[in-house]
């Protein structure tokens, strides 16, 4: 990329995953959002795009209340990740959005469709090398299936459907320059996958059918076109177009004018020297080969037979089909006589995917492709050691019917006898459980007419040449039918449930299912329920995942062996706590390394398949899990290899990690999660701000200020894990920390309460079993604090009562006044004021300046609540002021725009509106700085309130529909309520009476369901006022009597509003 800025250059890969690439490495872009913001700039480039657009394009939908200010902030983002290459200032602000100015060249799709253009061009005007040179460069460009892959939104999908099209269209172009210069014989099997993929597709189709034509295929070819007919009038009710029509005519005339010379035409003229015949007669794509056709095959010297060494094909074989069709497709290229090289496939995937039987089962299919023979070598000499290179070459020299003893020769000497003996066969080679490329290399036979399987649990990504097939578990579907096969087909058919089961607790890996059908085989007294209810101990399964001698384990041990040290460890420690997935820091960790070696040994694993890539998570984290069984192995080898000790000591150190970077994270994050965190004799949340500090400035820590909720969306299932772990283990104290982290990962992400309530239950049991009294009490605290924000008020200050009394006992005095501070929420809540005001009042002086003072200010909060609903004001005033100070020291932004908020109610309550409108909206504005969604909601009601009530009607009733759609997508009860309550105000404001009522009935519903008789007459109030309005006096003196009643008894400041005896209602 140039003429941006000077720097690395930049490429942007939208052909696949969407990727941003500066000097060899790939930029984080930190999340789905500021991706899709991105490649939305990207698909338009060059074209200015609103902030509005950005919104509808990337949310569609669904925008959040803050969507706008996330785009800001996203970009932003998004800039700093460039910043120091030569896109830092390609995405630039333009009224009334952003443009992105990257040149065209760094950009893969303008290159593809400019490489695209040109090859078409190409193949238009007769140049037919030009033009498949040149469409085969534009389609190197594609580094996946689709393009934009991993986004979901409209406007990718649609831009994915348009490049997918042009891709078609330059292979098809391609293939049409492949035919004009006839030079390929092996652009059948790329035609066949091709018309697979896409059978609607006429071009190919007939492409196809010339080819089988040139190839001597005549039946196979009308068989196309009949498949492509059928086809047609079954999916869309139509015939065949009128360019494939004629080639099917042309087919059956044997037209050469228009399909070109048939191979038996060209085999004559290769005699005659004018083409170069073809190496060998094409096998049918797809066609098996018998084994019986052997005895046709030519001997070596001295009458040898031809050397057959392939294993048994395996009776059972099934499924399969898309990767066999890889691998022969790939075997079939032999039949290319221009090859030089030999083709290579490798297949690798971990212990027990069946890889040996794929390589064995597609060898024998393929066997008249190699008329001198099939070897095969088995690379591993026992459980642990490898192959020498020079046994190896023995063993293939002796197959070739050479002594490689006669002379004695050094390894050097069997490479040359091995080259000189192979070079002009055409044979097959399949290199069983390779560890390496460096032992592979000597083994690969020279010439372009033989081929090579390789089959390894490593990726072998460094052997030259080679194609890679990443070999999975097979499908639910086929792994039932492997089941069925062996155990009988009548076994799984009694009980399709538990067959399914068992597949999954196999974890589908063909080996595992096979064995636990034998099992099912040899014991014809067994249910499929009864090995299930085997498998489920995760402690056993491994026990019971061995027949004769098939045995999980030792496969297992196999690719366990393989691993470097450091690997070995990494794989026994990420297994021991359960983590659902996790991201490469936490290996670091573990094994006390630094993020890039972490990174390193994690990557290893997957390589080698032990551990697989789930995807990015909202931080732009990579995040890994390992396999089911593969973790159960290395569990068992954790808990056999390390000391308790070493066990302990790394599972404290991740979870010292994780509670540092939740107290950064719950600081920054929105909800005012941080106060969530309880308060220790040495750690209190006046100091969460500071917490940044403990925690080093690396890839994994940058998210915790940016972009806190993300993080905690993602480590909340490892957290809820680690405390479960540690319960189990004894490790109470560090239980309880763990589930604090989760109070706070709830009020990052709203209203999300099962991993908090789950991590309280299961660290409360083990406090308990520990002896742990205080820590039992904080967890109460907990369990409090989570009914509270569930408006389970009763429930939420019998948790604090109790809490408060273990405190008490042992004269804790945070813990007392933590607990009373909770209780006199709860009551606060209740409107239960003269009780709720004393317990307020008591904590605040058990809290300590000035390690106390977010806590002191969120008490104040609630004694001004209470006073200004009471009315008195200037109390209220007072109180709550101090509590802005006090945020304000704590660094507490979410506290300082609730306090705001209040002072802004304040106002409104007596009537001055200007000045209440100012505090709301800077409220409202630290509430959309920190990407508070529950604060905006909050916020933007009461903003709305006053607005209507000095006469601007349009602006509030837009914000009351966007808070309405916030608090019911959060399941927040008490917030659609005071909406709608607020939005039958609205109505009454608008003299809509009558929709004013069906509204506040809807509110007065909830009031009813949560038991707050304080809002439940004030919304009475608001329906007498609407009765009024609408002519029914008596509805509306009933109403406003019951308001009352309620006011007196409560003593609120509408108490003080009494009607008198003879007024009329709503006076």
């Amino acid at each position: 990329m140039r003429n941006v800025k000077s720097g690395d250059t930049v490429d942007l890969c939208l052909l696949g995953p969407v990727e941003v690439v500066s000097g060899g490495r790939r930029i984080a872009l930190n999340g789905a959002k500021p991706t899709a913001i991105l490649a939305a700039l990207v698909v338009h480039l060059g074209e200015v795009l609103s902030a509005r657009r950005l919104v509808d394009l990337v949310w569609e939908e669904e925008p959040p209340a803050t969507a706008r200010a996330l785009v800001a902030s996203h970009v932003s983002g998004l800039r700093r990740a460039l910043a120091g290459t030569e896109g830092a200032e390609a995405i630039r602000t333009r009224t009334p959005g952003y443009v992105a100015e990257f040149p065209p060249d760094a950009v893969d799709v303008r290159r593809f469709e400019k490489a695209f253009a040109a090859g078409r061009q190409a193949a238009v005007d007769g140049r037919a090398e030009e033009a498949v040179e040149t469409l085969q460069a534009a389609s190197r460009l594609w580094r996946g299936r689709e393009a934009l892959e991993g986004l979901g939104q409209s406007f990718a999908r649609v831009e994915a459907m348009r490049l997918m099209e042009l891709r078609l269209e330059a292979q098809e172009f391609r293939f049409s320059a492949e035919l004009d210069l006839d030079r390929r014989t092996d652009l059948v099997s790329e035609l066949v996958a091709h018309v697979a993929a896409h059978p609607l597709r006429e071009r190919p189709r007939g492409q196809l059918m010339t080819a089988l034509f040139r190839t001597g295929r005549m039946p196979d070819a009308l068989r196309v076109y009949d498949e492509g007919r059928r086809l047609l009038r079954t999916e869309l009710g139509a015939d065949p177009g009128p360019e494939l029509r004629a080639l099917h005519q042309a087919l059956l005339r044997a037209d050469t004018t228009v399909l070109g010379a048939p191979a038996a035409r060209r085999a004559a003229l290769a005699g005659k020297g004018q083409v170069p015949a073809p190496a060998a007669a094409p096998a049918r794509s797809g066609e098996d080969v018998p084994a019986t056709r052997r005895a046709d095959r030519p001997h070596g010297a001295a009458g040898r037979p031809v050397p057959t060494q392939l294993p048994p094909d395996a009776a059972d074989f099934i499924g399969r089909t898309e990767q066999t069709a890889w691998v022969t497709s790939l075997l079939e290229e032999v039949r290319n006589p221009l090859r030089t090289a030999p083709r290579i496939g490798v297949i690798s995937g971990r212990s027990g995917t069946g890889k040996t039987a794929l390589a064995v089962h597609v060898g024998h299919r393929t066997a008249a492709l190699f008329p001198d023979g099939q070897l095969f070598v088995d690379l591993r000499a026992s459980d642990s050691e490898p192959v020498r290179t020079a046994d190896a070459l023995a063993r293939l020299l002796r197959a070739l019917g050479v002594d490689p003893e006669t002379p004695a020769r050094d390894e050097e000497d069997l490479l040359g006898l091995y080259r000189t003996h192979i070079a002009r066969r055409r044979v097959l080679l399949v290199l069983d459980n390779a560890v390496s490329e460096a032992l592979l290399r000597p083994l690969l036979p020279p010439g372009g007419g033989s081929a090579v399987l390789i089959t390894a649990r490593r990726r072998l990504v460094a052997l030259e040449g080679a194609a890679h097939l990443d070999l999975g578990v097979p499908s639910e579907a086929e792994a039932l039918d492997l089941l069925a096969r062996v155990a009988g087909p009548a076994r799984p058919a009694l009980d399709p449930d538990r067959a399914a089961e068992i597949v999954a607790l196999c974890g589908r890996l063909p080996l595992a299912v096979r064995i636990a059908g034998a099992r099912l085989a040899a014991r014809p007294h067994w249910t499929p329920a009864r090995l299930v209810s085997r498998l489920r101990d995760e402690r056993r399964r491994l026990d019971e995942l061995q027949a004769g001698d098939l045995e999980v384990r030792a496969s297992l041990g196999m690719g366990y062996a393989d691993l470097a040290e450091q690997e070995q460890r990494a794989l026994r420690r990420l297994a021991l706590m359960d983590l659902p997935d996790f991201a490469a820091w936490v290996a670091g960790q573990l094994l006390d390394v630094n993020e890039d070696d972490a990174e390193d040994a994690v990557e290893q694993l997957v390589d080698c398949h032990f551990v697989e890539v789930v995807g990015t998570d909202e931080t732009g984290t990579t995040r890994y899990r390992i396999h089911d069984l593969a973790r159960e192995y290395a569990r068992e080898r954790c808990l056999a290899d390390e000391a308790p000790e070493e066990r302990e000591t790394a599972v404290r150190r991740l979870v010292d990690r994780w509670l540092a970077m939740a107290r950064v994270a719950a600081a920054h994050g929105p909800g005012g999660a941080s106060r969530l965190l309880p308060v220790t004799a040495a750690d209190g949340p006046a100091q969460a701000a500071d917490r940044s500090a403990g925690v080093p400035p690396t890839e994994a820590s940058a998210h915790l200020t940016d972009e806190p909720a993300a993080w905690f969306a993602a480590e909340q299932p490892c957290l809820l894990a680690a405390v479960i772990h540690c319960a189990d283990h004894g490790m109470f104290d560090a239980a309880r920390e763990l589930a604090a982290t989760l109070m706070a990962a709830s009020a990052a992400l709203y209203n999300q309460f099962d991993a908090w309530s789950r991590s309280h239950d299961v660290a409360l049991a083990a406090v308990r079993r520990g002896g742990d009294v205080e820590g039992e009490a904080w967890l109460l605290i907990g369990l409090g604090q989570l009914r509270l924000e569930q408006d389970r008020f009763d429930e939420a200050y019998a948790f604090f009562a109790l809490a408060l009394g273990l405190f008490e006992e042992r004269s804790v005095r945070a813990g007392c006044a933590g607990a009373r501070a909770g209780m006199g929420a709860a009551r606060r809540e209740q409107a239960r004021f003269d009780e709720a005001l004393p317990l307020l009042t008591s904590a605040l002086e058990q809290y300590r300046e000035p390690e106390d003072i977010a806590s002191m200010a969120h008490v104040l909060y609630g004694i001004g609540s209470v006073h200004r609903e009471q009315g008195r004001d200037d109390e209220a005033w007072e109180a709550i002021s101090r509590a802005r100070r006090l945020y304000v020291t704590a660094r507490d932004r979410h506290g300082e725009a609730l306090a705001l908020r209040s002072l802004g109610l304040c106002h409104r309550a007596r009537g001055d509106l200007a000045r209440a409108e100012d505090l709301l909206r800077q409220s409202l504005a630290i509430f959309e700085e920190t990407d508070d969604a529950f604060g905006v909601m909050y916020a933007s009601m009461s903003l709305a309130k006053v607005e209507f009530r000095q006469g601007r009607m349009a602006e509030p009733r837009q914000r009351l529909d966007r808070c309405l759609e916030i608090t019911r997508k959060r399941q927040d009860m008490f917030g659609e309520a005071l909406v709608l309550r607020t939005l039958g105000e609205w109505h009454l404001a608008a003299s809509d009476g009558e929709t004013a009522t069906e509204i506040l009935r809807q509110a007065l519903g909830l009031w009813d369901k949560l038991q707050l008789p304080l809002w439940r007459a004030r919304t009475l109030r608001d329906l007498a006022r609407a009765a009024l309005a609408q002519g029914r006096t008596a509805t509306a003196r009933e109403c406003e009597q019951e308001a009352y009643e309620v006011f007196r008894r409560l003593g609120t400041r509408e108490a003080r509003e009494l009607p008198e005896a003879g007024d009329a209602p709503g006076h």
